[in-house]
């Protein structure tokens, strides 16, 4: 029994690892891959001691810690291409008194100078 938990945690940190690779290189199709196969794994482990489990929860929290960043990363991407695909529809600018004016393609006239 004990050889065949050792065997699931050496499986396990390996299927870690390999998460961690796909993690830091954008691997996404594999990340989802990893995480049914480390799933199952887990489960077998269930009953084994926290001694057992200390180096596994680390290296799962480190795993979760670089995810989290990964998605924060794509988040900043899809704002700062929404910013940029807006202002290909309009701008912002100021009239003579101050005041801010969004300017449409559509609706704003340009005076072009030869």
């Amino acid at each position: 029994m004990h050889e065949a938990m050792e065997q699931t945690t050496e499986a396990l940190m390996d299927l870690l690892r390999a998460e961690r690779h796909a993690i830091t290189h954008g691997e996404f199709e594999a990340i989802l891959q990893t995480a049914r196969r480390k799933e199952s794994l887990m489960a077998a482990l269930a009953d084994a001691p926290d001694a057992e489990l200390g180096k596994i929860r680390e290296m799962a929290h480190e795993n979760q810690r670089l995810l989290n960043a990964a998605l924060k990363g794509i988040r900043a991407a899809q704002r700062r291409l929404k910013i940029i695909m807006g202002a290909s529809k309009s701008f912002n600018s100021y009239d003579g008194q101050g005041r801010a004016r969004t300017i449409n393609p559509d609706t704003g006239s340009v005076e072009r100078r030869a």
